[in-house]
């Protein structure tokens, strides 16, 4: 009510929470619902995902249910194939250089989403992806050693980056 105390004035409270809700909620009933605002000040915990595939990498990071893709690069990586004869060493020789280059840009990315000020920004890392890409980023002497101590596992999914993070 107004200082006169004839009219009525109405007032809209808006309040956004400190971190993204993930969950969709619309309920017509006599109580406000907290339960998605109660579950955000449970986990505070940040953990890193490094997916990486033939296909490509993808970084992300998964706060409580809050999942956010950090980058996400895709790559074209030569298969092996059936031709031999006198450029059956150099098709290979120029493949193994692909990976490496590609193995060495995940370590690389990966460092530099993961580590902030010196060291880790993340709980722990999960590195996961399928065939034996993965475990050569993990095993690298590219890899930083300071992610050696935060990583958590290594995961084979057979689906890779495209659908890796669910």
């Amino acid at each position: 009510m107004m200082e006169d105390g004839k009219s009525e004035k109405k007032i809209t409270i808006d309040i956004e929470p400190f971190k993204p809700i993930n969950t969709f909620s619309y309920k017509c009933q006599t109580r406000f619902h907290t339960e998605p605002l109660e579950a955000l000040l449970e986990d505070d915990e940040k953990f890193g995902f490094m997916i990486c595939d033939g296909n490509g990498v993808l970084y992300a990071t998964l706060q409580g249910n809050n999942k956010e893709v950090l980058q996400r690069v895709l790559v074209a990586l030569p298969k092996k194939h059936g031709r031999g004869g006198q450029s059956a060493a150099r098709f290979a020789r120029i493949r193994e250089e692909k990976r490496h280059n590609y193995v060495r840009k995940c370590a690389e990315l990966a460092t530099q989403h993961f580590i902030t000020d010196d060291k880790p920004n993340v709980k722990g890392l999960i590195i996961a992806g399928s065939a034996q890409l993965k475990t050569q980023v993990y095993e690298s002497d590219i890899f930083d050693k300071r992610l050696f101590s935060i990583v958590l596992t290594v995961l084979d999914v057979a689906y890779g980056q495209d659908n890796g993070l669910n």
